[in-house]
């Protein structure tokens, strides 16, 4: 962090976001995140950079202390920002031989955190022909306009960045590599489209599209048992709408198919993020929050993609969407229930 400044107040680091965006991401081709911090007792700015990406000799790396008087830090990843896995569907490397996380098996009643797999995406993208499936984790359960009850979790994971085809792609509980009837739980109903950004563009040169959210909504078919809640032994508080947003040090929490239940620190609010890989191209977002694991502990991993950001009494207030491993973005809860116009359960 830089030696000098105290900080300024949450509205002036707000003003001047916008810019500080722009210069960030134009300084260092490795950053890949800036948001809003906590700096000594006031805020600042932060960007996390992809440290493990080589650079030109030429480049010197960032000189910036403040923006609008604003203070700068950096911190440093180890890798890319990403948003989904792709794994074997069967043998002693498959899900459920190779976790010891209980998220991975097929439960039933239903929980929230269990893995899910769009079993008809990865047929037509040829995935199951050559022995794997794409999956995420079911984040929890929502209405929708319908006053269906649906599973919530992100596009990438139920709508296939998307190439989802409502009202027929069937979602599989746990999956695999073949159609189960057993593991059928729901159907495709309704996502956010993804926007892709033209290659090479950054926030500065006018060409990048900003998403907001990543997400996805499956309707549970008849007679599917489902519980809002968690596996019985995790003894965490059931997930419920929140009363007031996500704040700077907050400690929450996730239930995820692959790292399981891991507590976190929210460290950056209003958070652009980019570019991530997709399907459609490279994608970007603002208005997330970013989380890192207490104690170092790694707070998600790949598959963890579509879990609920919770605090500790069930009050859900994100969507986990991407990850580089340190750190874990998520974009609000109450962004995501209004685009979809969705109620939690």
């Amino acid at each position: 962090m830089p030696e000098s400044g105290y900080g300024v107040s949450f509205e002036q680091a707000q003003e001047y976001l916008e810019s500080a965006v722009e210069e960030l991401f134009d300084s260092d081709p490795r950053v890949r995140s800036v948001g809003i911090t906590s700096y000594e007792e006031g805020f600042g700015f932060r960007a996390v950079r992809n440290s493990a990406m080589a650079l030109a000799l030429s480049h010197r790396g960032p000189s910036i202390e403040d923006i609008g008087e604003v203070p700068v830090s950096f911190a440093d990843a180890l890798g890319e920002v990403e948003s989904l896995v792709t794994v074997p569907n069967s043998g002693p490397a498959s899900p459920a031989a190779a976790s010891l996380v209980p998220e991975v098996n097929r439960h039933r009643a239903l929980v929230c955190g269990l893995q899910v797999q769009n079993f008809d995406d990865d047929d037509r993208q040829g995935v199951i022909n050559q022995g794997h499936m794409t999956i995420g984790t079911l984040g929890c359960f929502v209405e929708g306009a319908d006053g269906g009850v649906a599973l919530l979790s992100n596009n990438h994971v139920v709508a296939g960045h998307n190439r989802g085809q409502r009202e027929t792609d069937r979602i599989l509980q746990a999956g695999g590599g073949f159609f189960n009837i057993n593991d059928h739980i729901a159907v495709l109903s309704d996502f956010e489209d993804i926007r892709p950004s033209p290659p090479g563009t950054t926030p500065s040169s006018g060409g990048v599209v900003f998403n907001e959210i990543d997400a996805g909504i499956a309707k549970l078919t008849a007679g599917i048992a489902f519980q809002q809640g968690y596996l019985p032994f995790r003894h965490l508080n059931a997930p419920r709408p929140f009363t007031s947003s996500v704040s700077l040090g907050e400690r929450v929490l996730k239930v995820g198919r692959t790292t399981g239940l891991t507590y976190g620190e929210v460290i950056d609010l209003a958070t652009s993020v980019g570019p991530i890989t997709y399907s459609p191209g490279q994608c970007w977002f603002r208005r997330s929050f970013t989380i890192e694991g207490i104690n170092g502990i790694q707070f998600s991993d790949h598959g963890d993609s579509g879990s609920v950001i919770v605090r500790e009494n069930g009050e859900v207030v994100g969507l986990l969407y991407a990850g580089n491993g340190q750190q874990t973005y998520a974009c609000p809860i109450d962004t995501v229930l209004s685009s979809l116009d969705l109620t939690l359960v």
